[in-house]
């Protein structure tokens, strides 16, 4: 006699069906151990245990599982303080969102900076709002692309230098680097008091400086309450 449970296991997959969100998870595995070069159809295939033909029945390319692992990225970004609280705070939130992801998964930065906007709808609603952002506080239309790009960039570089080590800066025992020991001293009382990690502080201190340099050359004032004018 069949034992009916062996019936009822007879034709069941061993694996997970192949979907774009499982692709989207082996990508992401190859793009951190071998980088964006390092990425490719045959490599992602492998990694799944199936054919390359069987991944272009959901992703149709390389390009198209490129822009797939950036929407996955976009999704994870705080755009919440747009609409809801001033322009300031808002593309803080959005930045420390940024970063934080980015120092997870730093390999994604030549991936951002690759994948056509066009490509990526999600994404595109994403920057759609920091857009719209800038544009209710009154800032020039043509301000709000370059504006928006200096603070991505800043970030990018920030996430790509988190691997430093906190006392990168911390002078030597020599007696001729006295006032760089005097001045790292008051950097790290400083950090110490706010309770921060050094590359926090950095990041933070670098977020506010571009974002008042940004109001001073193109801000109206409002939805920046204390910055200069």
């Amino acid at each position: 006699m069949i034992d009916p449970s062996a019936r009822r296991a007879r034709g069941r997959p061993r694996e997970r069906v192949l979907d774009v969100d499982r692709i989207t998870d082996a990508a992401l595995a190859v793009l951190k151990k071998d980088g964006l070069r390092g990425l490719t159809m045959r490599g992602v295939a492998a990694r799944l245990g199936v054919t390359p033909s069987a991944l272009y029945h959901h992703v149709p390319s390389r390009d198209a599982l490129l822009a797939a692992v950036q929407e996955r990225f976009a999704a994870g970004l705080d755009t919440s303080g747009f609409g809801t609280l001033p322009l300031r705070e808002a593309l803080s939130r959005w930045a420390w969102s940024y970063l934080l992801l980015l120092r997870a998964q730093p390999e994604l930065v030549p991936v951002i900076v690759e994948v056509p906007l066009a490509q990526t709808p999600h994404t595109s609603l994403m920057y759609q709002r920091v857009i719209a952002g800038f544009a209710a506080a009154g800032w020039p239309e043509e301000s709000i692309i370059g504006s928006m790009s200096v603070l991505e960039t800043y970030i990018f570089g920030a996430a790509l230098d988190s691997p430093s080590p906190d006392d990168v800066y911390a002078p030597g025992s020599s007696a001729r680097e006295p006032l760089l020991a005097r001045t790292y001293a008051a950097f790290s009382a400083s950090v110490e008091d706010r309770g921060e990690r050094p590359r926090d502080a950095l990041f933070r201190l670098g977020v506010e400086a571009i974002l008042t340099g940004l109001h001073q050359v193109w801000g109206s004032g409002r939805g920046w309450p204390g910055a200069p004018r």
